[in-house]
């Protein structure tokens, strides 16, 4: 898996802000995505679902593996 995520940062030429000359590493990808968090809250009977705001980097990665985030940037109310 960190292999062919790996390749795939490197085809999409995702730096590593730390290491201007090189590709993002899975490792320190997942370091990076290990930050996103989603989150629910319940108040008065409802439930509120979010996913924290990625920062460019993040969804810069999340695009290169492939991961459709679109829907991540509205809150669910149930």
């Amino acid at each position: 898996m960190e292999t062919l995520i790996t390749q795939a940062l490197t085809t999409a030429d995702v730096r590593d802000p730390e290491l201007e000359h090189q590709h993002l590493t899975a490792a320190r990808a997942l370091q990076h995505l290990n930050r996103v968090r989603r989150v629910e809250l319940t108040t008065n009977n409802h439930q509120i679902t979010l996913t924290t705001r990625r920062t460019p980097l993040q969804t810069r990665a999340l695009a290169a593996i492939g991961v459709d985030t679109r829907t991540w940037n509205k809150a669910t109310i149930t």
